[in-house]
């Protein structure tokens, strides 16, 4: 966009920032779309993912509203009877995916400064570990590995390569 239609865009992008601060437009905003049945999952993610990328520099405001949209959710699960297990488990809902959103704004400076070397150092003693035995080229089935899944169960014969 160029000239005077970019103004237009500037200026209509100004003033949806300024709704979105406004914390009863955006619940609004946030229920009509999940109402809507061609709102899809991926929509969903896009959404919950800008807002908060939107809302990153006021994250107690950004708290505030998740804490709403969240408690309509649980209500909105009890009416339903749903299993209370499932109820953060898919990220169907804007909430949903706007509170995972919210965890790495928050955790990522603790990653980056106090937990990410261990973490790491884990990751490489643990597959380390796991290569220490046969590994299937094919199937990624191991001998010792974390998962069931992917465990070799039977003693076989191997060569390193």
């Amino acid at each position: 966009v160029q000239g005077n239609g970019q103004q237009h865009v500037e200026k209509a992008l100004k003033l949806f920032a300024q709704l979105i601060n406004n914390k009863v437009f955006l619940l609004t905003f946030i229920r009509t779309l999940e109402l809507q049945r061609s709102f899809s999952m991926r929509d969903r993610g896009n959404v919950a993912s800008l807002i908060m990328t939107g809302l990153q520099g006021r994250l107690e405001y950004a708290t505030d509203v998740l804490k709403q949209l969240l408690s309509d959710l649980i209500d909105k699960n009890l009416e339903n009877k749903n299993h209370p297990k499932l109820l953060l488990r898919r990220t169907e809902s804007v909430a949903e995916k706007m509170l995972t959103n919210w965890f790495a704004f928050l955790l990522h400076k603790f990653l980056k400064e106090c937990a990410g070397e261990p973490l790491f150092m884990l990751y490489c003693a643990i597959k380390q570990q796991m290569e220490k035995g046969p590994i299937d080229a094919i199937t990624g089935e191991a001998r010792y590995s974390l998962s069931e899944d992917k465990l070799i169960r039977q003693q076989i014969e191997y060569k390193t390569l």
